[in-house]
């Protein structure tokens, strides 16, 4: 039992830690709820062997239907973000960011990114998506698996 016990702690505070990875940038504050209520957010967390393929040890999303007031908002955060990563790729349509890709100083050997991504629907609304990733992934990688245009 105490052996069970001590094995659950450890995982539980191995993934408190990771979820909390992205404390420290502006974006954080997407992901802690201070701007979308979760009613309108899907979120994923992946984290462990799944993730192998790809070189990431933890990935975690949140896609909701955005506002204009709302895309402002996360674009100033990334702007503010971006001032602070090693490496950016940043694309505008219009004069608005449509697409972003940070990469951040490592933290325990782990790389860190933020990717950004806004879609437009044929209804016209807008699909905003932002991911917070870990691991040894390049950033060449990244652009594999996610098909930038």
């Amino acid at each position: 039992m105490k052996k069970f016990l001590i094995i659950t702690l450890g995982s539980f505070l191995v993934l408190a830690s990771q979820a909390r990875a992205q404390a420290g940038l502006q974006i954080d504050s997407l992901f802690n709820g201070s701007l979308v209520p979760a009613s309108r957010i899907t979120e994923s967390e992946v984290s462990g062997k799944e993730l192998r393929p790809y070189n990431l040890d933890y990935f975690r999303s949140v896609r909701f239907q955005a506002t204009d007031q709302e895309i402002k908002k996360i674009t100033s955060w990334l702007e503010g973000d971006a001032l602070m990563s090693v490496g950016k790729e940043m694309d505008s349509e219009n004069g608005k960011l449509v697409y972003a890709l940070l990469h951040f100083p490592a933290d325990r050997n782990r790389n860190r990114y933020v990717g950004y991504q806004v879609k437009e629907a044929a209804s016209g609304n807008r699909y905003v998506t932002v991911v917070y990733m870990t691991g040894k992934a390049t950033v060449g990688e990244l652009r594999v698996i996610f098909k930038h245009r």
